[in-house]
């Protein structure tokens, strides 16, 4: 299958697609029902309300949240990696959750209906790593939220979209300039100390996922190079977790 441009912004329009590009979308997975999805989101949720509804005055919050997967470099240095994943499903404030689970659920039951359940939990598994790992590079303290995974996912559709046309049903060329506009409100809300904002997880999450778009457009033919910058980010990552210390030391001494 022939694409004319590698780096094609999605159209505003579905039927601007193309009559070449044919989408897989619902071909594979008609009734599927977005099982990871729905699982995520009532997870996050779950955790949201546990950390809103506890008594402050009795409850120890940052080791409630702590507890719930909330995860610093220190924790990486005990060993805890796998927080890097679950940092991704914690949330404190309303509109943060809000944002994400509406993010999640247009985005993620397009790709488990693309590409299945398995595949999409497997990339919103390393989607989770990678963004939070850069993002504890830059800021030892972490992140939580489910926002570098969103960012991932937009990011993939951006890349696999004139392979996968039916994405354009919740991702199109308004959807892309939206997400870029607000990462930058973004940089300027947390440059002026306004919000504290996770910028490195939003945009390693994008560069990762759509990474991982161009080579499911295009194969692991033509889309072996895509692939391997993938794999590096992944790398970068680990290297994270495995040695906390030395990384960090040299970044921020």
């Amino acid at each position: 299958m022939n694409f004319p441009l590698k780096f094609q912004l999605p159209p505003d329009n579905p039927a601007d697609a193309g009559p070449t590009l044919r989408s897989r979308l619902y071909e594979r997975f008609p009734d599927l029902l977005p099982v990871v999805s729905y699982g995520v989101l009532l997870w996050c949720v779950a955790v949201y309300f546990i950390i809103n509804t506890s008594d402050s005055d009795r409850v120890d919050m940052r080791a409630l949240m702590h507890m719930l997967g909330a995860t610093s470099a220190a924790d990486l240095i005990d060993g805890r990696w796998w927080g890097l994943i679950t940092s991704s499903c914690v949330h404190v404030k309303l509109f943060h959750i809000f944002f994400n689970m509406y993010w999640l659920i247009r985005f993620g039951t397009l790709m488990e209906r693309g590409l299945g359940s398995m595949k999409t939990l497997s990339f919103f598994v390393l989607a989770a790593f990678v963004s939070s790992g850069w993002q504890m590079m830059m800021a030892p303290a972490g992140g939580i939220g489910l926002s570098g995974v969103v960012y991932a996912m937009g990011g993939f559709m951006w890349g696999a979209w004139p392979r996968f046309t039916g994405f354009l049903e919740g991702f199109n060329g308004s959807t892309l300039r939206w997400f870029l506009i607000w990462q930058g409100i973004c940089f300027f809300l947390s440059w002026g100390n306004i919000l504290p904002i996770g910028n490195t997880a939003h945009i390693s999450g994008m560069v990762f996922g759509f990474f991982i778009g161009l080579w499911a457009c295009w194969g692991n033919k033509r889309g072996w190079q895509w692939l391997l910058a993938a794999i590096l980010m992944i790398l970068v990552a680990a290297a994270v977790a495995i040695w906390p210390i030395q990384i960090l030391t040299k970044i921020h001494n």
